[in-house]
């Protein structure tokens, strides 16, 4: 499926002059990782090597051959299917990975963006909306309605995905609907992006179904395993109450209450870490908080009730980073099988776009939380102000910017027809002085 994807050419211009000096950083780097490579006189020595690159150095790498093979805002997205937080919600998740995107940024290790939008639709209305990028991975306060369309495919292929690399941001353009308030954001938002010109591509979206099926890449099965285990969690807590009371009119063991609150507690600062650190920072603590109540020699009501849980959401976890995993191997290693895949078929992608999007998988498991991939509600503090902030913020800077612009537009029209008029005047004045000299004395 492609999708029309619209860049301002003011963004465009600036990336082609940085372009330039970013390939020849690049290409520095990468000739003197080789040399350091070639240099090495042992495998450990060859390990120091690999550390000193750091954990993204394969994202780099991958963007960065990107790059230098293709044009400025190269691009390929891929959505992402969640569960949402009530069970007759479903959200996607709108993906674009960038070669390269990142304004007046001109180090080669600032490449590719990864941008999304989150669209959730309600599975027993199909109200469907969606929230774009405002900037710096902020999600929109107010969200966009797409309930007018038949679903997710039709809605994406009959607006503009819009491109916003200076602010990070990703925004879905759609035509004034007749809700006020949308229409009214719809008509800033276009007055925000000035008298500006753009240039409209096609780019390559890889669904929901390709993803789980051809790529066999469940992050569903992963995200609903949180979810599940937070509510399970929820009802736990909320009945800790009422055991409360039964310890004091049962009589029930005071050591067996005790290692419930325990238990509890420790979910609860596991569920922390689900939330606000990247998945492949969670399978460790998971697996240990797993092990502990799998060995439980005489495990409690609630523990008995939490281990399934547990174990469902270590098993779906440790199934994404090793498909990422497996997948950034094979686009490396057996480039030719990876390429001619069931899920490129159809898709005018170059060899090194399908390569980064590879890496683009794995490298959201290790930089992006789950709350920032797709539920901005469960942000932390900071992540929520921040929201409110950018959500504030950045559409009146964009006006005051296009009024700014405006205004400069129009002083340098005047400016050249001023000089125009000038120019006219000399050479009537010149033209004149010219006829009086060649006309006969009498």
């Amino acid at each position: 499926m492609k999708v029309r994807f619209k860049v301002d050419d003011q963004w465009l211009e600036v990336e082609r002059k940085s372009m330039k000096k970013m390939k020849r950083d690049y290409e520095s780097w990468a000739e003197s990782t080789l040399k350091k490579a070639k240099d090495a006189q042992d495998l450990r020595a060859l390990r120091e090597v690999f550390y000193q690159l750091g954990d993204r150095w394969e994202w780099d790498q991958a963007t960065g051959a990107w790059l230098s093979s293709g044009d400025p805002l190269d691009a390929v997205a891929f959505i992402l299917r969640l569960p949402g937080l009530q069970p007759n919600k479903e959200r996607y998740i709108v993906y674009a990975v960038m070669a390269y995107s990142k304004g007046f940024t001109d180090q080669f290790d600032h490449l590719g963006d990864k941008e999304r939008i989150i669209i959730e639709r309600d599975l027993d209305t199909n109200t469907m909306l969606s929230w774009s990028t405002t900037g710096h991975g902020a999600m929109d306060l107010v969200p966009t309605d797409l309930s007018s369309y038949e679903g997710l495919e039709d809605a994406l292929q009959s607006n503009f995905l819009v491109a916003q690399p200076g602010d990070h941001a990703l925004r879905i353009e759609v035509p004034p609907s007749g809700s006020l308030v949308s229409t009214l954001l719809q008509s800033l938002w276009a007055v925000a992006g000035g008298n500006k010109s753009y240039t409209v591509k096609g780019i390559e979206i890889l669904s929901a179904s390709d993803i789980e099926d051809s790529l066999d890449f469940k992050f569903y099965r992963y995200a609903k395993a949180v979810i599940d285990l937070e509510r399970l969690w929820s009802e736990l807590k909320g009945g800790a109450v009422s055991k409360a009371l039964e310890v004091v009119v049962d009589q029930i063991p005071a050591h067996i209450e005790d290692r419930n609150r325990e238990t509890l507690r420790r979910i609860e600062g596991l569920l922390h870490i689900l939330w606000f650190k990247p998945p492949k920072a969670q399978i460790d603590v998971i697996r240990r908080v797993y092990d502990k109540l799998r060995t439980e020699p005489t495990p409690t009501e609630v523990q008995s009730k939490l281990l399934p849980s547990l174990g469902e959401l270590a098993y779906s976890l440790n199934d994404v980073i090793e498909k990422a995993q497996y997948l950034k191997w094979k686009s490396v290693i057996d480039q030719k099988r990876f390429s001619e895949s069931d899920v490129f078929q159809g898709l005018s992608l170059s060899r090194m776009a399908k390569e980064a999007f590879a890496v683009a998988l794995d490298d959201i498991l290790r930089e992006h939380t789950l709350s920032y991939i797709g539920y901005p509600e469960r942000g932390t503090v900071m992540d929520k102000a921040l929201r409110i902030v950018f959500g504030i913020i950045v559409l009146p800077t964009r006006l005051s910017s296009a009024f700014m612009g405006s205004i400069m537009n129009t002083l340098a029209r005047l400016t050249r027809r001023f000089r125009s008029q000038e120019t006219s005047s000399e050479l009537d004045s010149v033209s004149e002085e010219t006829a009086d000299e060649h006309s006969p004395q009498l």
